[in-house]
């Protein structure tokens, strides 16, 4: 018999790329622009960039991270600047240890480090006005629809470490109830998040880096506007960098254990667009698995390069995510239009588990 899921038993982890085909940017083709205009208009924070970025290669050496997975993205980028301003502020403690680094500082980054926020701004607007928000992507997204047209009966969790608006546009263009934690009066409440409740939502989405159309009201409650276009890009409620990501304030603390949770009970993560990258995903995984290594990793991934090869990225993703069986790990190297029209359905998901099957009913798509 097919195999059969019950509630929870499926989750989905989105990444950057899964919104590639939507023309939206990827952190490679973030960084590669901003090469580009550091040799033009942003030319004035072309020695702060170089710096930033050999300091991060020289600290992940230091952690003994190997070279091919050294990884220096808009993340990276934005979450140093931020170190940076922090310690304009006199924000970071100890800094005082480590005075040697500031004369480097002045010289990059300008007397009172100035320029690593005026560098900041820039990025944050060409995220909002540009790299996350094409002229197109309302048609160009249109793939993520897809979401919807599992099979399933019970609410899907969907985590997203991407900015953009495909999740939200799209489920909502399509009818379906997406709960994203806002109450009527607009303010973000974690229990709405209580899949138990009467009329709970179809999908969940929890957006756990935030999102273009976030941002705090005056008394520092989370709430959104109506279009990204009307929000002022520098007080989005995004974050970046490693030091950023266990917030001690919601939602990104919920979040977070929320994902951690979600993937403790699962017996199949479907991730699309995610490179990995993220110790602190890459952990939660790992642990599930510890706990429970019957459970199945379904990855989407895409790499055009025609010597790539499925198997050995498989074997790498257990090395790195310390899974003992590498069968485990499916991996579909296909663009993420392309997964989400062909395998994104409850077939193909009970398909990866020959055995025993649970009894649920579907309702018509």
């Amino acid at each position: 018999m097919k195999k059969q899921f019950g509630s929870n038993k499926i989750i989905l982890l989105l990444g950057a790329g899964a919104s590639c085909d939507a023309n939206i940017k990827n952190s490679v083709q973030m960084i590669s622009e901003i090469k580009g205009k550091l040799e033009s208009e942003w030319n004035e924070f072309k020695s702060l960039f170089n710096y930033i970025e050999s300091s991060h290669f020289h600290l992940e050496r230091i952690k003994n991270i190997r070279l091919n997975e050294i990884n220096f993205n808009i993340e990276n980028l934005v979450g140093l600047l931020d170190t940076i301003i922090r310690i304009s502020k006199k924000e970071v403690e100890g800094y005082n240890f480590v005075g040697s680094w500031e004369k480097e500082l002045n010289s990059v980054a300008g007397l009172n480090f100035e320029k690593a926020q005026a560098f900041k701004n820039e990025i944050l607007k060409k995220l909002k006005e540009k790299w996350l928000s094409p002229s197109d992507f309302k048609s160009s997204s249109s793939y993520y629809k897809r979401l919807a047209a599992t099979g399933y009966t019970f609410p899907l969790k969907i985590f997203s470490l991407n900015y953009d608006m495909c999740v939200e546009h799209n489920m909502e263009a399509d009818g379906r109830r997406l709960e994203r934690g806002f109450d009527e009066d607009r303010i973000w409440d974690y229990r709405r998040y209580d899949l138990d409740k009467d009329g709970a939502a179809e999908f969940y989405l929890y957006k756990l880096h935030g999102s273009l159309d976030w941002y705090r009201d005056d008394e520092s409650r989370l709430t959104f506007v109506d279009g990204v276009q009307t929000i002022d890009p520098l007080k989005m409620e995004i974050i970046f960098g490693v030091q950023n990501k266990l917030q001690s304030y919601d939602p990104f603390n919920y979040y977070f254990y929320a994902f951690r949770e979600a993937c403790f009970e699962s017996e199949l993560i479907v991730v699309s667009g995610y490179g990995f990258l993220d110790k602190h995903i890459n952990d939660n995984i790992s642990n599930a698995f510890k706990i429970n290594p019957n459970r199945k990793l379904l990855v989407n991934c895409y790499n055009p390069d025609p010597s790539f090869d499925d198997a050995k990225y498989q074997t790498e993703l257990a090395r790195r995510l310390s899974i003992s069986d590498k069968n485990s790990i499916h991996v579909l190297n296909k663009k993420a239009i392309d997964f989400f029209n062909n395998d994104l359905n409850i077939d193909f998901f009970a398909s990866l588990f020959p055995g025993t099957t649970e009894e649920i009913s579907v309702l018509p798509e």
